[in-house]
């Protein structure tokens, strides 16, 4: 070995040549040692032959190529690459779980050829978890040779005395380091041997790892164990059933994703009949420092279970004790009691089996490798726990009851006298039979509107708010009626106990217009038809639709923040403190099964939405008429006896579209009924037709038109039409003549003087 053209090739300033160097002369030379040491040995250690080397080249070869990159060239001025080389000997015969048995370094920065056997941080970790790990590691510390040197990647230069390492690894777990650590021989470039010398020296250095490489070993072997427990949860991702509480859900999985490199998550959806009632994840701790599985429900960890300990001889039966410690509140050890009693009674009911305090799980099988039970049945087993825990504490609130018969509040959402109704509402969120049922009712919404609608009130599994906006008259309340009731599969004009329609008042000018207040006054706590609904919902955990009906007539983002808060952080609201108060949870949280719509139309009395509400909604804007589908759709009666003064309407439609001024379907259908009315009458009393359309033309359509010079060429176009068709009596004509003054005057105009 000539150590002097090695320190010379690991020396060089330009990072380029110096990678290029220590490749054709320094890894060469570590390769050739190395073979020379295994085949000396094999034949004592047979292991040798069945390690992956592992080798600097590629990292040696990728920079050398980037330093010579116009590109990368700077930013590998300064680098360290290619200042050491080595050849180690990795065991990969663990799953996931490959581990350095022997590395080989010769490093420039402190002249020093080392044979080492280096690790990551977990093992040592894993040894001082508990009393017991420690023990058993310090008798590993006892037996490994004096001559074995140890040091950590934050103090290299600082050799670690074997009584102080194990102080130094409890250390760097309280202050959350994770050093490398190393064990081997370290010889200064002065002092390498003649290579037949040196080749007994690694041999010698082998052996005195022996310890130290057994425990690494052990250690991989039950990291790799876990590993493939944890793997089986990974790859399952099919829909499992569950029962709680004597109502059926569908479980969804979401695929597995990498948050850390420890760290894997797989999240789920809760589900009754395509409605989201609560979410969670499985998460996969790899290293934490042992391997960890964690259930979690609506955001909250309720299961956490070390994987080893499932490792053993044969047969292992998965149990877990479940606890509950909440802490900082007054009676806590009583409330943890009560917690631990009602979970455990809910699991019984569940059909969940028991071994004395803990809750089965599963059976694993450390010879199959594999549990005896399908991973579906286990993972069941784990989320229903989970979500009877949540239950149990209050995080979540699951249906409890299947009533034969629902309570159906007065129309006005309050309360009051109720009237119980027979049949059972069962929704489903199948968008086919939505709008095949759409489709049978006597309004007007194409399949397209229909979609997007559903679409923008269930992409979002977590948070349904739509904002509808349009000209007056469209069916925006409608729709959401229309919608609610399709969901649960009922006719149009049914009464549904899952549909609220909340009228907004401009003095809404905080939260409590939503939910309500406690009254210090009268020692209760003043409910709100919107409080009502989410209770509702939370309760019975069925789709709940609730409509702001003209939302905008007081300022949205102040009485709606709460509620935008708390679907965006999905943390709880405070509702009161009052410990007497039972009817209304001191904590409001907004469940996934609710539903809020609101209805807007923009004029001068109402108030613009902000940012603030805009970014947490998607607004769908109904401005479109379909007059033809609506005509359809009319009765038959219109048909027979309007023919003529529908065609006038249609015209007139037509003409105000074109300047965004037309009439919504509640406005052509009240002046059908009025023409259709004045059809009724005597023919000696009954208005002429043409008549009868010039007058609801000014009644209903008129009114609404306002504006200035853009709406010029309108009021022209309607002055020659009006005259043509009603002639010069026109009721219409007046005002259009009157109003196209106004505005060749003043610059502006409206119906009204």
């Amino acid at each position: 070995m000539n150590i002097t053209q090695i320190e010379e090739a690991l020396s060089i300033p330009e990072t380029s040549l110096r990678c290029q160097r220590v490749l054709d002369e320094v890894q060469p030379v570590l390769r050739q040692l190395m073979d020379e040491f295994k085949n000396k040995y094999a034949s004592v250690a047979m292991e040798l032959l069945d390690y992956h080397v592992h080798t600097y080249e590629v990292t040696l070869r990728t920079t050398m190529h980037d330093a010579r990159n116009p590109k990368y060239a700077e930013s590998k001025q300064n680098s360290d690459i290619g200042k050491k080389a080595f050849v180690e000997l990795m065991d990969k015969s663990h799953f996931q779980s490959e581990y350095s048995a022997l590395m080989l370094s010769l490093n420039g920065s402190d002249r020093k050829l080392k044979i080492i056997l280096s690790s990551n941080f977990y093992p040592f970790w894993e040894a001082v978890r508990t009393q017991r790990n420690v023990d058993e590691f310090r008798k590993i510390l006892d037996s490994l040779s004096d001559h074995v040197c140890i040091y950590a990647s934050d103090k290299e230069e600082v050799l670690i005395n074997k009584a102080d390492l194990i102080p130094y690894i409890q250390q760097c777990s309280n202050e959350k380091r994770r050093p490398w650590i190393y064990f081997g021989t370290l010889i200064d470039f002065d002092e390498i041997p003649q290579t037949n010398e040196l080749i007994d020296v690694i041999w010698d250095t082998w052996n005195q790892l022996e310890p130290i490489r057994q425990f690494i070993s052990h250690e991989a072997a039950s990291h790799a164990l876990s590993l493939t427990i944890l793997e089986q949860f990974n790859l399952h991702q099919e829909d499992i059933a569950i029962s709680l509480y004597g109502k059926e859900y569908i479980v969804k999985f979401d695929p597995v994703s990498q948050i850390k490199s420890n760290k894997f998550r797989q999240k789920y959806g809760i589900y009754d009949k395509g409605q989201l009632v609560t979410d969670g994840m499985l998460e996969n701790y790899t290293r934490e420092p042992n391997e960890v599985i964690g259930i979690y429900v609506n955001g909250y960890g309720h299961i956490f279970h070390n994987i080893r300990n499932l490792h053993g001889n044969g047969l292992v039966q998965w149990t877990i004790t479940k606890s509950f410690k909440f802490h900082g509140k007054d009676q806590s050890k009583s409330m943890n009691k009560d917690y631990q009693s009602k979970s455990l009674e809910e699991l019984l009911n569940h059909g969940i089996q028991f071994d004395g305090t803990s809750f089965i799980v599963g059976t694993w099988d450390n010879e199959k490798l594999q549990f005896i039970e399908p991973i579906a049945k286990v993972k069941s087993r784990l989320i229903m726990a989970a979500a009877i825990f949540a239950d149990c504490t209050g995080m979540i609130t699951l249906p409890k009851e299947h009533p034969d018969q629902l309570l159906l509040p007065d129309h006005d959402g309050i309360g009051g006298e109720e009237t119980e109704i027979e049949d059972i509402f069962q929704h489903d969120f199948n968008l086919a039979a939505i709008l095949s049922n759409v489709r049978e009712s006597p309004f007007t919404y194409p399949d397209a509107v229909m979609r997007d609608f559903h679409l923008n009130l269930t992409s979002l599994e977590d948070k349904h708010f739509v904002i509808l906006n349009g000209i007056s008259g469209t069916g925006k309340t409608r729709l959401c009626l229309l919608y609610a009731n399709a969901v649960y599969g009922k006719a149009h004009d049914a009464l549904n106990p899952y549909l609220r329609v909340i009228p907004v008042r401009p003095d809404w000018t905080d939260s409590t217009s939503l939910f309500g207040y406690y009254s210090a006054l009268e020692k209760r706590y003043v409910r709100t038809p919107f409080l009502n609904a989410v209770l509702q919902a939370i309760q019975e955990g069925k789709p709940m639709f609730i409509v702001l009906d003209e939302m905008n007539l007081a300022r949205v983002e102040y009485y709606l923040s709460d509620y935008l808060s708390a679907i965006e952080s999905r943390q709880p609201i405070r509702l009161h403190t009052e410990s007497h108060i039972t009817d209304v949870p001191q904590e409001l949280q907004i469940p996934h099964n609710l539903y809020v719509i609101g209805t807007i139309n923009v004029d001068e009395t109402t108030y613009s939405i902000s940012d603030k509400v805009l970014d947490r909604a998607f607004v769908m804007t109904l401005s479109d008429v379909d007059l033809e589908q609506f005509w359809n759709a009319a009765e038959s009666k219109y048909k027979v006896a309007l023919q003529e003064e529908w065609k006038m309407l249609q015209a007139l439609h037509v003409k105000l579209s074109r300047y965004e001024l037309h009439f919504g379907y509640r406005t052509m259908n009240e002046m059908l009924r009025k023409l259709y009315a004045n059809a009724e009458l005597d023919s000696d009393i009954r208005m002429e037709k043409k008549e009868a359309v010039d007058r609801v033309i000014a009644e209903k359509v008129l009114p609404k038109i306002r504006g200035d010079e853009r709406i010029d060429a309108l009021l022209t176009n309607l002055i020659d039409w009006t005259a043509a068709l009603f002639g010069d009596g026109s009721e219409s004509l007046y005002h259009l003549l009157r109003m196209k003054g106004e505005l060749d005057r003043y610059g502006a105009t409206q119906f009204w003087r």
